[in-house]
């Protein structure tokens, strides 16, 4: 930092008076209190000087008088005249006087006057007696009256105080300018520094410093000085920062609610602010026009009376979320189904959300409430959930609310001990309408029996369309013997309706399944599927008749086929499907095994394995067997994926069975061949079989079919052959790999000669067109012999090898 010289002070006039003034101060104080002290000092001196000179001068004629009086008596003057005396007593006068202060002495014996010295009028004088004896006994004594004359004391005394005052006055002169300089030096050229120094600090130099360098106080006092201007400064500097940072923040504070102000202006959502005692402090313009209110007319309100909440079914008063919100100091959501009261008395339908707004100190000092007018949302929610729990072409409850009607029935029951009554409905020969005029004449063949429906039910009924031409009622605090009664009226309305479409009459009739609904009822899938039985049952019993489900033989076939598709598809859903393979022996005796079919099993709850007979036939019937083909088709290439062909490894391809659905699906093909492409696995590795009957059905997608994958490497088995009656005339149409002979051929063929003629015929007819035989069911050796005796390629069965699960299968 800079140091202040004392010579670069100096060059200021004003600095120049300061530093001849204050020591000319100084100076002078110092010297009229010397001053006064010389005076108290010379008023002590003269006073004790008086006292020494009166002593003195008592002394002196003290010795004065002894002197003269033994001059006296020694020269026996006693007697004499005093003037015959003088000469004598002038020398002895003489004598003493350089060492006295006398001026003048006189003797008077009685009128005898002897004066020796010069007399005047000022002068001092102390007398005393002297008493003389004669020079002889008996002589009479003489009294001489001694008389010394001093100078006067006053005289004296105005002299000696002139000396004093003179010395006094040269010694302080001097005293004064020895000090002035002292204090010059020590005092007021460092103080001097300092005001230089602090002058120039406070005109902006803020590197100026006091000196350091003196090691007496006034560089004690520096350091300490300069700590605190060096505090100051920084502290300026930190105040300069702040202040910037304050002036920035000012104007980003300003920017952003200018932000902000556009933002609310032009935000499409309500927004509405309040104080901590739920005032209303703001409305932005989508506020404003949701509300009614203009923004002035607003400003401290209770918010209540200005947002005023009703529910939009109820009418009932919403508690407004603001409220809660400054009670709870969190965010709060209204009610799901509120509404707003604008000015006007109209009502809109909102959604709103209200949030604590909190100060830098995180004090609560209002609330937000940003508020949405969704009366179009509402609306179109209202009608989407309608569209959910409605049939679009009947406009009746679809299958999804009869359901959940269900379920709430079948809680009565249980709960309340109510009767309950469900009616499953399926209309006949409505195929033969669809067919002869079209979908549309169906659907409104349909939409025709739904309105004959809805009039013929009870207004507690629940009438639905399931789906297709199948219709439910659900008849609630119904027992068996009325409901049996109302589904008479619905089969007998619809029995006597006649559909006219165009220039065609048609008669249809319904089939009914009723069950009903106690508190003993299992679940609403356990109802539902029962109703279908017992509909199954009247359909098979002729149709256009009621069917009451009691738990007969046909009733629970049905029901326990339906029972497996629940099974079938939570099985899927928990993983609980296996794959199985089982080995195709090559006849001629190779020991390697190339080929094997997948089989499919499926693994109940406890972990027992069932076979597929015991849910096959329902997955045919109810249409999934689709859905456990992709299943099959799926992991079998997942399986192959990671099982890549190994030296130890001589299985070269797996066959795996379709469904006549499958080949029915237009959409499957294109299903297998996204698989191999998502696997990478070869298409060689993988062989179809497809049953007889299911090719036959589906002839021209099944050619469609074959050709498609054959050209990218899979091959194909005709399964079951010879089960069918024109098996023949359908082979030379089917571009097929492999033959299987129908098991039941195969068996008995080395105890029945005409089992035994028919796979030899099978096995010529194909071995002529160019096809392999793999015979099936080979249960023992004899039945393997006796197919490699007619020739038979290869072999299958429980015989040659039991199927095992596929993962242990490398």
């Amino acid at each position: 930092m800079g140091r202040v010289s004392v010579k670069d002070g100096l060059k200021e006039k004003g600095n120049d008076t300061l530093a001849s003034g204050l020591p000319v101060k100084i100076t002078g104080i110092v010297f009229w209190g010397m001053v006064l002290v010389g005076l108290i000092i010379a008023v002590i001196v003269l006073k004790g000087r008086g006292n020494e000179l009166g002593s003195r001068n008592a002394s002196e004629t003290k010795l004065l008088v002894h002197e003269i009086a033994e001059h006296l008596e020694e020269n026996h003057l006693a007697t004499g005249q005093l003037k015959d005396a003088r000469s004598n007593l002038l020398q002895v006068i003489e004598t003493l006087r350089p060492g006295l202060h006398f001026e003048a002495v006189e003797l008077r014996n009685g009128s005898d006057v002897l004066l020796i010295g010069d007399k005047h009028a000022d002068q001092e004088s102390i007398s005393q007696t002297l008493q003389l004896r004669g020079p002889e006994a008996g002589a009479q004594n003489h009294t001489i009256q001694i008389r010394v004359l001093f100078p006067g004391l006053k005289r004296t005394i105005a002299d000696y105080r002139k000396k004093i005052l003179i010395s006094i006055g040269l010694l302080v002169m001097a005293f004064g300018l020895v000090l002035q300089q002292i204090l010059q030096r020590m005092l007021s050229r460092p103080f001097f520094n300092m005001v230089t120094a602090a002058k120039s600090f406070s005109n902006g130099n803020a590197g100026s410093r006091f000196d350091e360098t003196r090691g007496d106080e006034f560089g004690f006092l520096a350091k300490f000085i300069n700590r605190a201007l060096d505090s100051l400064v920084q502290q300026q500097a930190d105040l300069r920062d702040a202040l910037n940072r304050a002036t920035q923040s000012e104007a980003e504070l300003f920017r952003e609610k200018e932000r902000a102000e556009v933002t609310l202006q032009s935000i499409t959502d309500a927004v509405i602010t309040t104080n901590s005692a739920a005032e209303v402090q703001y409305l932005n313009p989508v506020a404003e026009r949701l509300t009614g209110w203009h923004n002035d007319a607003v400003r401290g309100l209770p918010v209540d009376s200005v947002i005023k909440l009703v529910h939009d079914v109820t009418d009932q008063t919403v508690r407004n979320p603001v409220q809660d919100c400054l009670k709870s100091n969190s965010v709060e959501i209204l009610h799901a189904h509120a509404a707003l009261r604008r000015k006007d008395g109209t009502l809109i339908a909102i959604e709103a959300s209200a949030a604590p707004m909190r100060n830098d100190r995180g004090e609560v000092i209002g609330a937000v409430m940003v508020c949405q007018d969704v009366s179009h949302a509402r609306k179109l929610a209202h009608q989407l959930s309608h569209q959910a729990s409605h049939d679009s072409l009947t406009g009746l409850a679809n299958r999804r609310e009869f359901e959940r009607k269900l379920e709430d029935a079948l809680e009565s029951a249980k709960r309340e001990h109510k009767q309950h009554v469900l009616l499953y409905l399926d209309l006949d020969q409505f195929k033969v309408v669809n067919d002869t005029c079209g979908h549309v004449a169906g659907d409104q063949l349909l939409a025709q029996i739904g309105i004959l429906l809805d009039h013929k039910v009870r207004h507690s009924d629940t009438l639905a369309r399931l789906g297709g031409d199948e219709f439910g009622v659900l008849l609630e605090g119904c027992d068996i013997a009325r409901g049996e009664q109302i589904a008479e009226t619905l089969r007998q309305t619809i029995s006597d309706f006649r559909f006219v479409w165009e220039d065609k009459l048609f008669q249809v009739g319904v089939s009914i399944g009723l069950v009903e609904i106690s508190a003993s009822s299992e679940n609403s899938a356990a109802v539902m599927s029962a109703a279908d039985a017992a509909c199954y049952v009247a359909k098979d019993e002729g149709r256009n008749r009621i069917q009451v489900f009691h738990g007969g033989n046909k009733g629970v076939d049905r029901y326990g086929e339906m029972q497996w598709i629940a099974r079938i598809h939570k099985a899927v859903e928990e993983n609980r499907l296996l794959l199985y393979r089982q080995n195709i022996i090559a006849v001629a005796g190779t020991d390697n095994v190339e080929h094997a079919e997948i089989l499919l099993r499926m693994q109940d709850e406890s972990g027992a394995i069932i076979p597929p007979m015991a849910f096959i036939p329902a997955a045919e019937r109810y249409n999934v067997m689709a859905m456990l083909d992709r299943w099959v088709v799926t992991h079998t290439l997942e399986w192959l994926a990671a099982n890549p062909l190994t030296r130890n490894n001589h299985l070269q391809f797996f066959s795996i069975n379709l469904s006549g659905q499958s080949l029915g699906d237009k959409n499957f093909l294109q299903y297998v061949v996204d698989e191999f492409v998502r696997t990478g696995v070869a298409a060689e590795r993988v062989c179809f079989e497809i049953t007889e009957t299911a090719a036959i059905a589906n002839i021209g997608r099944a050619n469609d079919f074959i050709t498609e994958l054959k050209q990218r490497g899979c091959c194909f088995a005709l399964d079951d052959f010879g089960s069918g009656m024109s098996s023949y005339s359908y082979l030379k149409n089917l571009n097929v790999d492999y033959l299987k002979i129908d098991g039941a051929f195969v068996k008995d063929m080395a105890q029945d000669p005409v089992d035994f003629a028919m796979v030899e015929s099978i096995n010529r007819i194909g071995h002529v067109m160019g096809i392999k035989i793999i015979a099936e069911f080979v249960e023992n050796a004899t039945i393997l012999e006796k197919l490699r005796e007619i020739g038979v390629d290869y072999a299958q069965g429980f015989g040659m090898h039991k199927p095992e699960a596929l993962i242990r299968s490398i």
